[in-house]
């Protein structure tokens, strides 16, 4: 299935939980943001296994093309997904799910 690109122009994945359906209908699935890292631009997810539910619930609820997604955003989200990125990068993997890894479960 076609996700559409990432900012960087590389094809999103279905990523870590899979699709997820958003309540205006749409179908999420990483949702990628770019962060500096070794002093260098990185684009990595934010929707990471580590996020909580109500984590998972801002990312959903909100137009990650709104002006105020980012501002608005718990920091949790972007210290977790930073986190994650960095944790996969070190291990040598790329910050987002690789052909051959499972999905995981959503939080309850």
């Amino acid at each position: 299935m076609d996700y559409g690109n990432r900012p960087d122009g590389t094809k999103k994945s279905s990523g870590f939980f899979g699709p997820i359906k958003r309540p205006d209908g749409k179908v999420m699935t990483e949702i990628s943001i770019g962060v500096g890292l070794n002093g260098k631009e990185v684009t990595i997810p934010l929707i990471v296994p580590t996020l909580d539910k109500n984590e998972i619930e801002y990312l959903l609820r909100n137009d990650p093309n709104s002006p105020s997604f980012m501002e608005d955003m718990p920091p949790s989200i972007v210290n977790k997904a930073v986190d994650h990125a960095v944790l996969r990068m070190n291990e040598g993997k790329s910050p987002f799910i690789e052909d051959g890894e499972s999905a995981a479960a959503l939080p309850e």
